[in-house]
């Protein structure tokens, strides 16, 4: 029995299948690697790299002894497509277990002989690839996303209970216990998975020997790979009960009237072949980020397929781990995606995508900014219907494009549907408005007197302001923040005892570069966040330290855009560009280093903290607190 490349829409999901029995004789006529190369020519009407090809060679026949206890008639799968994504699993086993109850194994191929902890990075180890020893996935992660991607998305798994056995084989790898494959910081992932190395064959083979005792003849495999792609009552019930269980992300006054909007747009898009582009403006505090999240929760509860889509890492890794099960026995790692996503994907794969921070997407994507050609293109060419949250304001770099205007002109130029609604009511600075007011009306040169109701203060020391804010950090919601005024020493940037920041005799460090997010980390009360650690987030108290690019000279507010730190890059590339047109390109750098303070200085939702470096701005600060009245 053999299968060959089955499609889903125009996603190939099934690259090759065939029954044990003929996968061991293509194994021992040495032509399985050609079959594969073949199916894949064929599918793809492309060539593939030679290095794959050597791949299916050397790894394909080392499951043949393994393979040997398992029933002659049972599935096997090769290159296995997961939905919603470009990812394939090397191989999947199908059959019954003892029950007569469907099951697969999931199997991950190494070819590594070696891997060592990146210290860099969460998730990641460092392995020869190549001539060079690079950064690449765990692979008890990768195996176990794959898991987790069928779960939530493969109707026929959930309905069916089929049984997902994840496994990692590293056929070359003298794999002991004491390996750094097994240092704890990958504990999430391998106490999960079931991992062998070339010394383990005995266990592996009685893993797959009491798991797959009768074969399936492919049924198992091609039901799963004919069921609907679309979010599981399991996935849409976990982030319902944890929306619910939260009252920060409860929908009040125009959030609700806009997420209603929001809703029918998407449906009657889903319905149409016509596209949708939604825009929804917000200031600080509007709650663009809670409606997104239940605008996720409720268009996966209708059965759309969407995710929520961030510049930021940070906001994706807050509330992923706010919507992950407490036992952590539930994953939602594929809802949250990167804007630079997208550049791959094929016309509208998503029925929605919600775009929060959407200021701050960017024309490229990728590490050096050299890949694909525009975000916003690319979103909302990938869906059915693109939501866009928005504040203009809160531009930071020379390289954020997410103005309402160009999102309308891509939306015009792939002829879509717009509309646009407000979110105005605030909902962090204590509900004040007129606080907001008092912010822009100093950043901005405003003369305007405004009375708000807020806990802000003007602090006489960067000492005095740590104490506050560590004084305030009772539930692990206080931080401190500054202004990118002090560069970060790159081979320290996970060691909180080395301090970049120095102001006199205070210092301290920035955020931790990895690891666990500063706004969520116990000890990072201990650190000086930067805007990227908290744009999209929200705190009680934030202490703010006003670095020497903002100063007060003549009655009005300056910035000086060369006290910036060289190692932060939101200003990147200014200098050539002021040789092309320095009128426009200092008040841009104005802007940037002005929005970047209006976001620090929004972030409490109870109270915020300042010292200013420039003695003079300090004054004036002090003059206009007095002068307002404070309830």
């Amino acid at each position: 029995m053999f299968l060959l490349a089955f499609f889903v829409g125009v996603d190939v999901v099934i690259l090759l299948s065939m029954i044990k029995k003929d996968f061991i004789r293509y194994i021992d006529d040495k032509t399985i690697s050609n079959k594969v190369y073949n199916a894949y020519k064929d599918t793809f009407n492309k060539k593939t790299k030679l290095s794959q090809i050597k791949s299916w060679a050397n790894s394909l026949p080392f499951l043949k002894d393994i393979l040997e206890v398992i029933p002659d008639n049972a599935g096997i799968t090769i290159e296995y497509g997961i939905p919603l994504t470009s990812k394939r699993i090397d191989v999947v086993i199908s059959g019954y277990d003892i029950s007569h109850k469907p099951v697969i194994a999931l199997i991950e191929l190494k070819q590594w002989e070696f891997a060592r902890t990146s210290k860099s990075q969460d998730a990641c180890v460092r392995t020869l690839i190549g001539k060079y020893e690079k950064n690449v996935l765990h692979p008890a992660y990768q195996v176990l996303t794959y898991k987790d991607l069928l779960l939530n998305y493969n109707v026929v798994i959930e309905n069916e209970n089929i049984s997902i056995i994840p496994i990692v084989y590293l056929h070359n790898y003298d794999l002991k216990l004491d390996d750094d494959l097994f240092n704890n910081k990958y504990s999430p992932y391998y106490k999960k998975v079931f991992m062998f190395g070339k010394n383990d064959v005995l266990e592996l083979k009685y893993l797959l020997e009491n798991n797959i005792c009768f074969g399936d003849n492919l049924k198992v495999i091609n039901m799963i790979d004919k069921s609907d792609v679309k979010p599981t009552k399991k996935l849409t019930n976990v982030i319902h009960n944890m929306l619910q269980s939260k009252k920060e992300f409860t929908l009040l006054d125009e959030q609700k009237v806009i997420m209603e909007e929001i809703n029918n747009i998407v449906l009657n898009a889903y319905k149409s072949i016509k596209k949708q582009v939604i825009i929804v403006k917000g200031g600080p505090g509007t709650g663009k980020s809670v409606l997104a999240l239940n605008a996720l929760g409720e268009l996966l509860s209708l059965g759309l397929v969407g995710s929520y889509v961030s510049k930021n890492m940070a906001p994706r890794k807050v509330y992923k781990n706010i919507l992950s099960t407490p036992d952590n026995t539930f994953s939602v790692n594929d809802l949250f995606k990167s804007s630079g996503f997208f550049f791959r994907e094929r016309l509208n794969k998503y029925d929605f995508l919600l775009v929060d921070e959407a200021h701050r997407l960017q024309e490229k994507s990728g590490i050096r900014n050299n890949v694909g050609e525009n975000q916003i293109k690319e979103i909302i060419e990938a869906a059915k219907c693109s939501i866009f949250f928005v504040d203009e304001h809160q531009a930071i770099t020379l390289k954020d494009i997410g103005t309402i205007q160009n999102i309308s002109y891509f939306a015009k130029d792939l002829d879509a549907n717009i509309s646009e609604f407000e979110l105005i009511s605030q909902f962090r600075c204590n509900g004040s408005d007129s606080y907001l007011d008092f912010i822009d009306n100093f950043l901005y040169n405003k003369k305007d007197k405004v009375n708000f109701h807020f806990d802000f203060r003007v602090i006489d020391t960067p000492f005095e302001l740590y104490e506050l804010i560590k004084k305030k950090n009772t539930s692990n919601n206080a931080r401190l923040l500054a202004g990118f005024c002090w560069n970060r020493y790159s081979k320290q940037a996970d060691n909180q005892d080395y301090h970049d920041i120095k102001i006199g005799d205070f210092s301290l460090s920035w955020n931790l570069k990895h690891g666990e997010e500063f706004a969520i980390r116990e000890n990072a009360i201990n650190e000086v966040g930067c805007i990227y650690n908290v744009q999209g987030l929200e705190f009680d108290y934030v202490g703010v330290i006003i670095g020497p690019d903002l100063y007060f000279k003549d009655r009005k507010l300056y910035t000086d855009y060369t006290k910036r730190a060289s190692t932060e890059k939101s200003l990147y590339g200014l200098q050539v560009l002021l040789k092309e047109n320095k009128e426009k390109y200092e008040k841009l750098a104005d802007t940037i280093i002005r929005n970047t303070y209006r976001v620090l200085l929004t972030r409490g939702m109870k109270g915020c903290y300042v010292y200013a470096c420039d003695e003079k701005l300090q004054e004036h600060l002090k003059r206009i607190v007095s002068s307002h009245t404070i309830h």
